[in-house]
């Protein structure tokens, strides 16, 4: 599944745009079933900024998104000619309003196959404690420079313990599939990353 559908989407998102897709596809996946992102995609691609499926912090990390995707497709695009850690990637992501380090983690795997997405399944699956990665926006900002990279670490840690960018993919749509009717078998959750873009870009 990862093997097919995340190579693919990466082998798709070409352009700034594309990037934005893919940006507004892990902003509707926060606190939303799977099973209707795509919709939300759809409706977000028809109304932009004022799409309904842009509630509280979405909208500004929507806006965010499009008015910066030139510069973050460039590092994505270093980061794929090997001239950006993985760790600053993941920074240039937390800058999106609404984006933690989970969905952080969620656009990396995406874009370039690297990390991957803590949600609340895998939280679950894992006996995790999410509140270990959550980046507070309170403490001082020399504070929080340091506990945003010691957290980007321990982040990218724990999904390298959980078994990596591939088994967290492929084991998340078995997972769905196993306990929600909605989808036909784990290659259709999967295939869903891949259609849920393409058909709204």
């Amino acid at each position: 599944m990862y093997m097919a559908d995340q190579r693919e989407i990466e082998r798709w998102c070409k352009n700034p745009d594309k990037l934005l897709t893919v940006g507004t596809m892990v902003l509707c996946s926060i606190r939303q079933p799977w099973v209707g992102v795509g919709i939300q995609v759809q409706d977000v691609k028809q109304n932009g900024s004022a799409s309904t499926c842009l509630w509280g912090w979405k909208r500004a990390g929507y806006i965010y998104l499009r008015d910066n995707r030139v510069e973050m497709y460039r590092k994505v695009r270093q980061y794929r000619a090997g001239k950006l850690e993985l760790g600053d990637l993941i920074r240039v992501f937390l800058k999106v309003p609404g984006l933690g380090l989970a969905k952080a983690g969620f656009m990396c795997q995406l874009l370039v196959g690297e990390a991957g997405c803590l949600d609340t399944h895998n939280v679950e699956r894992f006996g995790l404690t999410p509140g270990d990665w959550l980046i507070r926006s309170y403490v001082s900002p020399s504070k929080q420079a340091r506990e945003i990279d010691d957290k980007i670490e321990l982040y990218l840690s724990l999904c390298h313990l959980c078994g990596g960018s591939r088994k967290l993919w492929d084991e998340w749509c078995e997972y769905l599939n196993d306990t929600n009717s909605s989808f036909e078998s784990a290659d259709d959750v999967s295939r869903r990353h891949v259609s849920y873009l393409k058909e709204n870009y």
